[in-house]
């Protein structure tokens, strides 16, 4: 080894013996009700009541079957390769661009263009050069605002567009509301909806979620949707896919508009329909007339990109800075809070508040996979105060990292903060450890965070070089 090798080697020891390493960690207080349960061994740790999975989520067999009667003779490969690309196009899509905004935009790219083609430069043209000078100008601030700016519109479904949506993503869109209402039952087993109402039904997956959990408590089950083409195919799965087979439901209407009546609804749903409306004028509306029509839980649901989660919280904070005592309302899920949200608040994180689940796809054209998932973005608003004791619990808002001895967990809390707890069996015990252990991202913990605890002082020395 060489002089110099030698001596940044022996710098780097003496340096290791005095370099001190520190972790932190939050003291958190296991709820003791549920303390009490654990110990007397009445549920156990991975079925603590704060976690919200129902792991992989399959369409009933009916549907399955009434989904696959209803591709008819449609030759299977074309119409999966139709499903990926619709699919994908839904899952990309980004909101209207307002026309303040396009505003903003044109002045600036006017600028731009000024300063590559100033002018000035016309007294020296003549009159057909200045002409053509001109158009080409103008073809040039069009183009850039192309290039710059996402072009909306509203997507037709027709008769063929109905059934690749309702192939591609009919299963995934019923785990996902199936996941979110399923919680809502579970937390709040008092609620017993006798109606529900969906705007931008689609072909029912919203109506087959709500049915499989409250079947015998739902006596009506409104849907609107724009498309006629989704009405029919939706009242056609219902039938099996059979238009001679008795429906499946009772009391099930179909409306291509709003109704202009003021009839109550226990149960309210906006799912994957704030991207069709063509801007935020639009889905204040809506959103107003369908909060007026909702006397239980309203839940809204997009795709879980940064911009379908930005759509949501645009919802979430329009309905709750509503200034009406009639229509005041609480967020009760994902949410622990009424504040902003600290993900989306943050400029510089592009990160979205979003959530997964897992489902079975339809096993069409030799498709043989047994899980995939998704990610979506939601909020459940309940219309008055929410009474929930739970409500304060944090809830995962990214996997959880099991780790040597510890478990890291990040979390959204009570108080609108994102937290990182790093749990250890001897900092905060083993139920609390068990628990945190047994949890995943969309689960909530039951727990109560604490103050920071003392800091570990870890002295490096060269062993651990």
């Amino acid at each position: 080894m060489s002089i110099g090798l030698k001596f940044v080697a022996n710098l780097r020891y003496e340096i290791s013996k005095y370099f001190v390493r520190s972790t932190c960690k939050i003291a958190v207080e296991v709820e003791p009700s549920l303390i009490e349960k654990l110990e007397n061994a009445e549920i156990k740790a991975r079925h603590h009541p704060g976690r919200a999975k129902i792991g992989k989520i399959e369409l009933p067999l009916n549907l399955r079957h009434a989904l696959e009667r209803v591709t008819g003779d449609y030759p299977i490969k074309t119409l999966l390769k139709d499903c990926k690309q619709l699919d994908q196009y839904i899952g990309s899509r980004h909101p209207p661009v307002e026309q303040e905004e396009l505003n903003g935009k044109m002045k600036s790219i006017t600028k731009e263009v000024d300063n590559r083609m100033p002018p000035g430069k016309l007294s020296s043209l003549g009159e057909e050069s200045a002409v053509n000078w001109w158009r080409i100008r103008e073809k040039l601030i069009k183009r850039l605002m192309a290039q710059r700016n996402y072009s909306w519109k509203p997507i037709e479904y027709g008769t063929y567009e109905s059934l690749v949506y309702a192939i591609g993503r009919g299963a995934k869109e019923y785990s996902v509301l199936t996941s979110i209402l399923n919680e809502l039952r579970v937390r709040d087993q008092s609620f017993q909806p006798r109606s529900y109402f969906d705007f931008g039904s689609g072909v029912g997956t919203g109506m087959w979620a709500a049915s499989n959990l409250w079947k015998d408590t739902i006596f009506e089950y409104y849907n609107v949707d724009s498309s006629r083409h989704m009405n029919d195919l939706s009242e056609l799965i219902l039938r099996e896919g059979n238009e001679n087979e008795q429906i499946l439901l009772r009391n099930v209407y179909y409306r291509q508009f709003l109704p202009a009546i003021e009839t109550l609804y226990d149960l309210v749903v906006l799912s994957y329909t704030l991207f069709e409306l063509p801007n935020i004028e639009s889905r204040r509306d809506v959103l107003l007339n369908l909060w007026k029509k909702c006397s239980g839980y309203m839940v809204i649901i997009e795709e879980g990109t940064r911009r379908g989660s930005e759509l949501v919280n645009e919802a979430r904070d329009f309905i709750l800075n509503l200034n009406s005592e009639e229509l005041k309302g609480e967020v009760f899920a994902p949410c622990s809070h009424n504040l902003t949200c600290p993900r989306l608040s943050n400029n510089g994180d592009r990160t979205p508040c979003n959530f997964e689940v897992r489902y079975v796809p339809l096993h069409l054209g030799g498709v043989k996979n047994n899980s995939l998932t998704t990610r979506y973005s939601y909020v459940v608003l309940k219309k008055g105060k929410i009474s929930d004791a739970t409500r304060k619990w944090p809830r995962l808002v990214r996997p959880t990292l099991l780790r040597s001895k510890h478990i890291i967990c990040r979390m959204c809390t009570e108080d609108a903060k994102l937290q990182e707890v790093i749990f250890t069996h001897s900092k905060h015990g083993r139920h609390a450890y068990r628990c945190a252990k047994a949890s995943d991202w969309g689960d909530r913990l039951p727990i109560k965070l604490g103050d920071q605890l003392p800091t570990i002082r870890k002295t490096v020395n060269s062993n651990d070089e």
